[in-house]
This record gives structure tokens, C-alpha cells and sequence, in this order.
């Protein structure tokens, strides 16, 4: 484990998972290191940063997973193995037709001719699951889970978890010396029964991301239109707002300046791109750190996301060459709309 008295620039909080990824190309994952907290960590370090990582974990989840991490130089001391098992399996299959599919793996392994993993046996997916307002889960993060000294760095980015989790956390950050905070929205509470409880997630936040169908789906009989939809959301406290669109390019919101901009993907064969909004924010946050302009940490985020989403796992993109990255960012660059 990482020195926890070393200068810690910055601080990941989010959850990490047991993967079964049935990918569009390649082979399957079989119960392998995931989770939005790796892939996030993942796309921080393809841009040169380490972090403290906080999340909790069962009794089972195997240490050398953990391992991964420290050999890249991230400090552990936040993450937490609880006492009680809680379930975190994560199964997502992946098909040119059909999209996206997290529910019965059995008929996914099947229809590929594939052997269904005992592991699955019971498994139901939770991303259909509504956050509750009152009631703790098993990755909840508290209060106590965040290092004292995790509370001083420059900045931390909060990853999807629950609502309890995302109502406690950028407040804790922003109590010490944090002096940016972003957070990506979790599914369970983008949702109108969660409109009034809005202000208190986002009033102390740098940057706010979202997807396209969760900001539809949080202003609901409210808005369709994205760039009002992302107003709104700069108005209760956030300074950029990033709206992710089914494509991987986002829309940028400067709350400040009133400034507008489509941030395109880069285009690639993609082969698995499980976690791909988490990549991008690991990747923003460090860019931000180096550059302060939102609109060149957002394509810096997208170039980690292409080359993750041309393997599979959450480190395979730190392979890539540092030569092909700046041309695929000059390339980004050049796409840029502003509105």
C-alpha cells in the first residue's frame, strides 16, 4: 500500500464491481476487476495522475485486484472491507442491434453459445433500481470512509453511487482544502421523484455530469431541450455542466460565461465500452487539474475514452502510445462546435 503521508493531489470515490462483460468484440470478462472507481482511476492515470481511492468492498473481493492498483501508485487507505457481504456483480452484454443489455445473462450466454458462469446463479440487475432517500446500501459510502487526509487534496471526482452517498460527499470534500469537485449522476435518483432534492446534490459542485436519457428522464414534463436542461442544472451550483450523448460526445455548459459547446468523440472500432463516461471523468478531472479550461479537459476525457473503449478491462488503455494520443487530441480538437 501507497505511503498515506505522501502528497495526495487527488481523491476517486465511487464502487468497485465484479464484472461479466459479454463485449462486442473479443473475449468475455469472467468475474474481473470493474467498476466505475477502476475505470475512473484508469482514465486519471492515462493522463500522468494517481489518487486516493475510496470505496467499500465485501470480505471476498480478491486483494489482488486491489493489488492493480497500488502498483500504479494509488493509495488505498479509503478503501473499505466491510464485514458484510453485499452483492457486487456487474453483468452487461453488448450487441450491435440491440444495444446496451444488463438483464438475464443466462439468454446472453446462451444466444453466443457460451457456458453460463455459476457466479451469476440469483443475479438481478439494480439499473432499473430507484435510490432510496433514507436507507443505506451495501457500497454506500459515510461519512468516516473519506481519509482526513483525502479531505486536503486539489481535487476529487465522485463517481455514481446512491443518492445518500452523492448528498455527503461533495460537501465533505469542499469542508477541507478540495477546490474542485465533480461528480458523475448516479441512474437511481435522475428521476422527477428526486426533482426537489436536486439543489442539495449540485450546490457544491465544479463540474455536474449526466447522461442525454437521465436528464430527459430527471425533467421530465419540464424539458427536452439539452442545452436548458443543462442551464437549469448550472443555476443550483455547478460551474460546467457535461451532458453525455449516446455517441460519447458531450454537451458543455459554462455556467460562468454562458458559453456553449459540442464536444465530439473520437471515432474508433469499439470493442467494449463498459465504463467508458467513467474513463472520460478520471481523465477530465486530471486534464483539469493541468490545463483549467473545461472545453480541453472534456476532449482530453474523450481521447482516454476511445482508446478504453478499443479493449476491454479498465487499464487496457494505458498502453497507449503518448505520440498517438496528442495526434488523436490535435485531430479533437478541430471538431470542436461552439454554439
Amino acid at each position: 500500500m501507497v505511503d498515506s503521508n505522501h502528497d495526495l493531489k487527488f481523491a476517486l470515490v465511487g464502487r468497485l464491481q465484479r464484472d461479466f462483460i459479454l463485449p462486442l468484440r473479443g473475449k468475455p470478462a469472467i468475474d474481473t476487476l470493474g467498476g466505475g472507481l477502476a475505470y475512473a482511476a484508469a482514465g486519471l492515470c492515462f493522463w500522468g495522475e494517481t489518487a486516493g481511492l475510496v470505496a467499500r468492498v465485501s470480505p471476498d473481493y480478491p486483494s489482488g485486484w486491489l493489488e492493480q492498483f497500488t502498483n500504479l501508485g494509488f493509495d488505498l487507505n479509503g478503501i473499505q472491507r466491510v464485514t458484510e457481504s453485499f452483492d457486487q456483480r456487474w453483468f452487461a452484454a453488448y450487441d450491435a442491434s440491440t444495444g446496451i443489455n444488463y438483464d438475464n445473462p443466462l439468454t446472453h450466454f446462451a444466444a453466443r453459445a457460451l457456458a453460463f458462469p455459476p457466479q451469476l446463479l440469483s443475479y438481478e440487475s439494480e439499473i432499473h433500481r430507484q435510490c432510496s432517500k433514507n436507507q443505506y446500501c451495501g457500497y454506500s459510502i459515510h461519512v468516516n470512509d473519506v481519509p482526513i487526509n483525502y479531505r486536503d487534496v486539489r481535487a476529487a471526482h465522485v463517481g455514481p453511487l446512491d443518492f445518500l452517498s452523492h448528498k455527503i460527499l461533495p460537501s465533505i470534500f469542499r469542508t477541507g482544502l478540495v477546490q474542485t469537485v465533480t461528480m458523475c449522476s448516479a441512474p437511481g435518483y435522475m428521476d422527477p421523484n428526486f426533482w426537489e432534492d436536486m439543489p442539495a446534490l449540485l450546490t457544491d459542485l465544479t463540474a455536474f455530469m449526466t447522461s442525454k436519457d437521465e436528464a430527459l428522464r430527471l425533467f421530465q414534463g419540464r424539458s427536452v431541450d439539452l442545452w436548458e436542461i443543462a442551464a437549469h442544472l448550472a443555476q443550483l451550483g455547478p460551474e460546467y455542466v457535461l451532458i453525455r450523448l449516446p455517441d460519447g460526445g458531450q454537451y458543455l455548459y459554462d455556467g460562468i460565461s454562458k458559453k456553449r459547446w459540442i464536444v465530439p468523440s473520437y471515432s474508433v472500432q469499439v470493442a467494449d465500452p463498459t465504463c467508458s463516461a467513467d474513463v472520460f471523468s478520471g481523465a477530465f478531472l486530471a486534464s483539469y487539474q493541468q490545463v483549467y479550461d473545461p472545453l480541453e479537459a472534456a476532449l482530453m476525457g474523450n481521447i482516454a475514452a476511445s482508446f478504453a473503449n478499443e479493449g476491454s478491462g479498465p487499464f487496457y488503455l494505458l498502453d497507449a502510445l503518448t505520440g498517438l494520443r496528442e495526434a488523436r487530441l490535435a485531430v479533437l480538437r478541430e471538431l470542436v462546435s461552439q454554439i
